[in-house]
C-alpha cells in the first residue's frame, strides 16, 4: 500500500477538507479539480466570493464572464497566495474591448511540491513504513472569455442584459515519484475542457442580478477530463450559481450619495455532485473614491468523520486601493476551523481611470441659483407614492409633474425606475414621432433628442473621449459632449455613461429640469408658490 508520511498527511488532509485537491491517496482512479472554485482575485475573495452579480474589473473572468461589459477599459488582474501554508496559488487575467464585444484570457495555477510517499508493508506488529519517493502536484486552467450586451445581437433591444462565456482548458497531474503499479501518483497527468455561461441583468440603477452555469458541456460534447495514465475519462461537475449586486449607497444607488458607496453582494450555489447548497455574502464600502473596505461569508463543503458532508462558514475580509486606474487588493479568507488554514491573498490590477466631470463645472453648477437642489418643494407640488422624500430625483420629478411637462404613469405613481419609450420622449419634447415609438430609448438616443430640443450648440465631431466608455468616434459623442457641458449629466459624476443603456424616467426628469426654458418655468413655479 502507498500512503503519505504521517506529518505531511495531516497537512494534506486539510487541503482535502478545503475542497481544493479532491483526490485520495490510496485509490485506483483520480479526480478532476476545477480550481476556479477558489481562484477569483483578492477583491471578490474579500467579499466572501459573492460575485455572480457582477464586478467591474478583470476578476469577472473567473466569477461571471458576462460582467466584463461593466467596464469598457482595459482590465488586468493578478493574484498570489499560499493556501494552507502549502499550496502556491497564482491568478492572471486580462480583458479588453473589441468591435464585436469584450474579450479576455485568464490563467490559474495551484501546486504543492515534495509530497512524501511511503510504503506500508506487513500487518499489526510486523507493519513497517518506508519512504518510497516524493511527488509534486499541479493544477492549471487557461480560459478564453467573451462578453457582450444582448442589444448587440438584438438591434438595440435589451441593452440592460449582458451575456458571457468562458471556455476553459484544464491541465492537472502529478510529477516525480517512482514509476510502477505500487505508486498510483507517479506521472499521473491529464487534460480536458469545459464551458461556463454567464448572464447579468441590470434591473434598475441600484439592482443587478446575475447567473452562471459552470461546466455546462456534456461529456459527449467535449466537457470531460482524460487521465493519460490508465486512460481514465471523467466528467467535470456542473454547478449553478445565482445572485445579485445591490447598491445601497452611491450616486445611482437605493440611497443617493455622491461621496460614498456601499454595495451588498449575495450568491447561491447548487448543482455540484455530492455537495450541499452553499450561500455567500459580501459587502463593499467605499468611504472615499480611493479606498474600499470589504467583508463577507463564504460557505464551503467539509467532510465529516462519519462520512457525511457538512458546510463550513468561512469569514473573509479585505481592503482595496485604487489610484490612477491601478488597483491594489488584499483579502483574508478562513478555510475551516484550523487557524493555520487561513490564507492571505494579494492582487494587483488595472481597471482604467474613472472619467468625472471637471471640478470647475461641478462648482459652477452648485453655485447656480436656479438649481433644483437649492429649493425646497412646496405643498402645492405633485407628490407620488413611489417617490420617497430621500429619492435622488424627487424634486425635478415633482416640478415637472406640477408643470404638466412630465406627468406620472398614474394619478398616484410616477414609476421613476420605469424605462422611457421613444414615443413618450417625443411627446414630452413636442417633436414629430420617430420610428419604433414603443421601443425603449437609450441614453445615446435621448442625448441627441434632448440637445436638439434645448437648442444647444453641437460640434460636428469631438477629438477625445467624452466618457471612458464613449469614444470620440461614437455616433452620439458630439451630442453627449454638449449635454455634459450643459450640466445635463451631473448626476453621473464618477460613473460610466453607458450609451446603450435604456433611459429611466427619473433620469429624464433630472435632465429636463436642467434645460434653460424648463428651468425658467420651474423658477416661476417656485416663485408663485413662495408668494402664496
Amino acid at each position: 500500500m502507498v500512503k503519505l508520511d504521517n506529518g505531511r498527511q495531516m497537512k494534506q488532509t486539510r487541503i482535502v477538507a478545503g475542497a481544493l485537491f479532491l483526490f485520495c491517496f490510496c485509490f485506483p482512479t483520480l479526480a478532476t479539480v476545477d480550481i476556479t472554485d477558489i481562484g477569483v482575485g483578492a477583491r471578490p475573495l474579500g467579499m466572501g466570493k459573492a460575485a455572480v452579480g457582477g464586478l467591474d474589473d478583470a476578476s469577472a473572468l473567473f466569477t461571471n464572464p458576462a460582467a466584463l461589459t461593466l467596464n469598457p477599459n482595459l482590465n488586468i488582474v493578478s493574484m498570489n497566495g499560499k493556501l494552507f501554508s502549502e499550496v502556491n496559488y497564482i491568478v492572471l487575467g486580462a480583458a479588453e474591448s473589441a468591435p464585436l464585444g469584450r474579450f479576455g484570457i485568464g490563467y490559474i495555477n495551484a501546486g504543492v511540491g515534495g509530497i512524501p510517499i511511503t510504503t506500508l508493508t506487513g500487518t499489526a506488529s510486523t507493519a513497517a513504513v518506508s519512504w518510497e519517493s516524493n511527488a509534486d502536484y499541479y493544477s492549471s486552467i487557461i480560459s478564453f472569455d467573451y462578453a457582450t450586451e444582448l442589444s448587440r445581437l438584438l438591434r438595440g433591444r435589451f441593452s440592460n442584459v449582458s451575456l458571457g462565456a468562458s471556455l476553459k482548458y484544464f491541465l492537472q497531474g502529478f510529477s516525480g515519484g517512482q514509476s510502477g503499479s505500487s505508486n498510483p501518483l507517479a506521472d499521473a497527468t491529464g487534460n480536458g475542457m469545459d464551458l461556463d455561461l454567464g448572464l447579468t441583468w441590470q434591473a434598475n440603477s441600484w439592482l443587478r442580478l446575475g447567473g452562471v452555469a459552470n461546466n455546462v458541456l456534456p461529456t459527449a460534447a467535449g466537457g470531460k477530463f482524460k487521465w493519460t495514465k490508465n486512460n481514465v475519462t471523467e466528467g467535470i461537475p456542473l454547478a449553478l450559481r445565482l445572485g445579485g449586486n445591490l447598491k445601497l449607497l452611491g450616486p445611482l444607488a437605493w440611497r443617493r450619495s455622491e461621496a460614498q458607496k456601499v454595495d451588498l453582494n449575495f450568491e447561491y450555489e447548487a448543482g455540484r455532485e455530492s455537495r450541499p447548497a452553499l450561500w455567500r455574502y459580501g459587502v463593499e464600502f467605499w468611504p472615499t473614491q480611493l479606498l474600499a473596505l470589504r467583508a463577507g461569508l463564504d460557505q464551503k463543503p467539509k467532510a465529516l468523520s462519519s462520512g457525511g458532508i457538512d458546510v463550513d462558514n468561512n469569514l473573509t475580509a479585505g481592503v482595496g486601493l485604487v489610484f490612477g486606474g491601478f488597483s491594489f487588493d488584499y483579502a483574508y479568507h478562513q478555510f475551516g476551523d484550523l487557524t493555520e488554514n487561513a490564507t492571505y491573498f494579494f492582487s494587483v490590477g488595472y481597471r482604467g481611470e474613472e472619467r468625472t466631470i471637471a471640478r470647475k463645472m461641478v462648482d459652477k453648477l452648485k453655485k447656480e441659483p436656479l438649481l433644483i437642489a437649492e429649493v425646497a418643494p412646496k405643498p402645492e407640488l405633485k407628490h407620488f407614492s413611489d417617490v420617497p422624500n430621500n429619492y435622488w430625483a424627487r424634486q425635478p420629478i415633482e416640478y415637472l409633474a406640477a408643470l404638466g411637462i412630465m406627468p406620472g404613469r398614474t394619478e398616484m405613481t410616477f414609476v421613476p425606475e420605469g424605462l422611457l419609450t421613444r414615443g413618450e420622449l417625443s411627446v414630452i419634447l413636442a417633436k414629430e414621432k420617430i420610428a419604433k415609438p414603443e421601443q425603449t430609448i437609450t441614453r445615446a438616443e435621448a442625448a441627441v433628442m434632448l440637445t436638439n430640443f434645448a437648442g444647444l450648440w453641437v460640434k460636428k465631431k469631438v477629438s477625445s473621449r467624452v466618457y471612458s466608455d464613449v469614444s470620440a468616434k461614437h455616433w452620439a459623442a458630439p451630442a453627449i459632449a454638449a449635454g455634459k457641458m450643459a450640466g445635463f449629466y451631473a448626476y453621473l459624476a464618477g460613473q460610466h455613461f453607458q450609451p446603450s443603456r435604456p433611459l429611466a424616467r427619473s433620469e429624464a426628469a433630472e435632465i429636463l429640469s436642467k434645460i434653460p426654458a424648463i428651468k425658467q418655468k420651474i423658477k416661476e413655479l417656485i416663485s408663485t408658490n413662495g408668494e402664496k
